[in-house]
């Protein structure tokens, strides 16, 4: 009958792996690739704020300056209780020493200029806001006679009307040595530049800057000197016609000046309180959630 034929085993083809599995043979699929977009990643920012902060503690020692005048009486005796309670503050407060400056008495107003660390000067700023009118409420001083406390023991006012006139940070250079008051020699001659918002900050700056350069010369006369504390105040009064006019310090604390510049208060609140600070580019950052494709 007819023959059959029983397949045999299967024959390898030349190039053929013999010994490769099925399984191996069959090729998976590999998943797609995922594409993140970088707009939708949580990527850390540097703000400004961080740089100045790494400004004030990576960087040289930095100076601060302040500015501001207060109502005083034409008293000597009045003027140097104002002495006595910061020279006092200086001596026992810690690193208050490094507080310098010069405060300059016109008649019925007193300008000071304090150049230190930015913490210290608020402690000094509120010294003085303590001794003010709006903080002690004892009747003012009398004329000629030397600050007491009254009979409750309360201690009378020694100031008023404090206003911040100019307030800048991160100097490297320190223009003041030392601290001392000053006189004015000059008599106001009535010839007051009218203060109005557009020119407010012309005039403080222009009183700043005659400070500044009066306190550069005094030092370049106290160079030198063995003991430039003993004759500072001397050196100061050598140097008077460098003063801003009485009439430029007049206006920057009269009636029509007071809307334009910070009461202590006000002051505190902006620059000495801790506050919340949120940017709007934080709270629409990092987009939520990450977008993937």
């Amino acid at each position: 009958g007819p023959r059959e034929e029983h397949p045999g085993p299967p024959v390898a083809m030349a190039g053929e792996d013999q010994g490769a599995s099925p399984e191996a043979k069959v090729k998976t699929k590999e998943p797609p690739a995922e594409t993140m977009d970088d707009l939708a990643m949580e990527t850390k920012r540097t703000a400004l704020l961080d740089r100045l902060e790494s400004q004030l503690k990576k960087g040289p020692s930095f100076t601060t300056r302040l500015l501001f005048a207060f109502n005083v009486s034409d008293d000597r005796k009045v003027q140097r209780a104002i002495d006595q309670e910061f020279t006092d503050w200086r001596k026992t407060t810690a690193g208050a020493q490094a507080v310098n400056g010069i405060l300059i008495y016109t008649q019925s107003v007193a300008l000071h200029l304090l150049e230190g660390p930015t913490e210290m000067l608020f402690n000094a700023l509120a010294l003085f806001h303590s001794v003010s009118a709006e903080v002690r409420k004892a009747p003012e001083v009398q004329p000629g006679t030397t600050p007491r406390p009254n009979e409750k023991g309360e201690l009378p006012a020694l100031l008023s009307g404090l206003r911040v006139l100019h307030f800048t940070e991160l100097h490297g250079v320190s223009v003041v040595k030392s601290w001392c008051s000053l006189v004015h020699p000059g008599r106001p001659t009535g010839n007051q530049m009218p203060i109005e918002e557009a020119n407010c900050h012309e005039l403080v700056f222009s009183c700043y800057k005659k400070v500044l350069c009066l306190c550069l010369k005094v030092q370049k006369l106290l160079d030198g000197e063995a003991d430039p504390d003993s004759s500072l105040n001397k050196t100061y009064k050598k140097a008077a016609d460098e003063l801003p006019s009485v009439d430029e310090v007049l206006v920057l604390v009269s009636r029509s000046s007071a809307e334009y510049f910070f009461t202590f208060p006000e002051f505190e609140k902006v620059f000495m309180a801790p506050f919340q600070l949120a940017l709007h580019s934080e709270l629409l950052w990092p987009m939520p959630p990450a977008l993937s494709y």
